[in-house]
C-alpha cells in the first residue's frame, strides 16, 4: 500500500513538473514572439530562441524526473556516456553535415549579410539575394530566377562581398 501511495504521489509530481515546464515553455516563446513583433526583429531570430527555449525545457524536464524519480546517477552516467562514444564515432561520418551546421549558427549570430542583402560568393562569382539561412545552406535567388544552396561551410570559408542595392532610375 504504501508503494502504491509513494508512485502516485511521484506521478502527480510528474504530471506537475512537466505542466509547469510546458506552460513556462509556452509563455517564455509567447513573450519571445511579441519582442521580436514590436522591436521588428528578423523571424530567424525568434525561431533560434524558440529552439533554444524547447532545448532548455527538455533538459530541465530530464533533470527534474531523474530527481524525482531517484535514478541512480551512476548507472545513468554509464548509459550516457557510452551513448555519447556512439554518437562521437557517427561525427566522424557525417563531418560535413556538423560543420555546415556550427558555420550556419556562427553565420546567425556574425551577420556578415542578411535575409533579402545581395552578396557575391568569391571566387565562384556566384551572385544575389539571400532568401533564407538554413541550418545546412544559405539560399541565394540569382538574377537568372534560379534558386542557389550553398553549403554553410562553403559560405563561411570564402571571401563573400555585400553588393549595394540595385538603384531604381527612373527617366527624366
Amino acid at each position: 500500500m504504501d508503494i502504491d501511495k509513494v508512485l502516485i504521489t511521484k506521478m502527480m509530481w510528474t504530471v506537475l513538473f512537466l505542466l509547469g515546464i510546458f506552460f513556462m515553455s509556452v509563455l517564455t516563446k509567447t513573450k519571445v514572439k511579441q519582442i521580436q513583433e514590436e522591436k521588428q526583429l528578423a523571424k530567424s531570430r525568434y525561431y533560434t530562441i524558440k529552439r533554444l527555449v524547447s532545448i532548455f525545457s527538455v533538459m530541465l524536464a530530464i533533470v527534474l524526473m531523474i530527481a524525482l524519480w531517484g535514478i541512480n546517477i551512476k548507472h545513468l552516467w554509464v548509459s550516457i556516456t557510452s551513448v555519447l562514444a556512439m554518437i562521437a564515432v557517427a561525427f566522424f561520418a557525417v563531418w560535413s553535415l556538423v560543420g555546415n551546421i556550427l558555420a550556419g549558427i556562427i553565420i546567425f549570430f556574425t551577420e556578415p549579410f542578411k535575409i533579402n542583402d545581395r552578396i557575391e560568393i568569391l571566387p565562384e562569382n556566384i551572385k544575389g539575394k539571400v532568401i533564407a539561412i538554413n541550418t545546412f545552406f544559405t539560399l541565394i535567388h540569382d538574377e537568372e530566377d534560379n534558386i542557389i544552396n550553398i553549403p554553410n561551410s562553403m559560405v563561411f570559408q570564402k571571401f563573400v562581398k555585400r553588393l549595394k542595392r540595385k538603384k531604381h532610375h527612373e527617366p527624366a
